[in-house]
C-alpha cells in the first residue's frame, strides 16, 4: 500500500530563479553539500546526496513543473515526485508538491510516515536553498492558496 503527501512552500523570489536552483547541478550540490546531478530532460537522471536519492526526470516544463521519481537509498520502491511552480504577487513563488506512491515502509521494514516525508523534503531541500543559496523563503502564510 502506498500513500501520498501534499505540501507547498514559498520562495520571495521568481519561479524563474527558484526552478534554477531545483534544476541546475552546481546549485543542488551547493545546498546539499554533495554531488548531484538534474539533467534537464525528460528521461534525464537525477541524483542528490552523492547518490543517496536517484531519479529519472519524466516531464520538465521550465519555470512551471517537474515530475521526478524520486528513490532515497533506503526504500524498495520509487515515488513520483511532481513540483508545480506557480508566481505569486511580490515576484514571489509558490511550489505545490505532492507525492505519490510514497511507500508505506522502507527496505527494513520500518514504517515511512507522511510527516517524516515531507519534513525530510523541507529540511534537507527547501530550507537548505534559503541557507546556502540566499533566497528567502515566506513563512508568512502556510496556506496553500491559489
Amino acid at each position: 500500500m502506498t500513500s501520498e503527501v501534499r505540501f507547498v512552500v514559498k520562495y520571495r523570489v521568481p519561479p524563474h530563479i527558484i526552478f534554477e536552483a531545483m534544476t541546475n547541478d552546481e546549485m543542488i550540490s551547493k545546498y546539499t553539500q554533495a554531488k548531484a546531478k538534474f539533467e534537464k530532460k525528460v528521461g534525464g537522471e537525477v541524483i542528490y546526496y552523492d547518490g543517496s536519492i536517484k531519479g529519472k526526470v519524466e516531464e520538465f516544463d521550465p519555470d512551471k513543473k517537474i515530475i521526478l521519481t524520486w528513490l532515497p537509498s533506503n526504500w524498495k520502491q520509487s515515488a513520483h515526485v511532481q513540483m508545480t511552480f506557480k508566481p505569486k504577487d511580490g515576484n514571489e513563488t509558490q511550489i505545490t508538491i505532492l507525492i505519490k506512491d510514497c511507500p508505506n515502509r522502507d527496505a527494513s521494514g520500518q514504517t515511512i510516515e507522511k510527516r517524516t516525508v515531507e519534513e525530510g523534503f523541507k529540511q534537507q531541500i527547501f530550507n537548505k536553498i534559503e541557507m546556502f543559496v540566499g533566497y528567502p523563503m515566506n513563512r508568512d502564510d502556510d496556506s496553500d492558496s491559489d
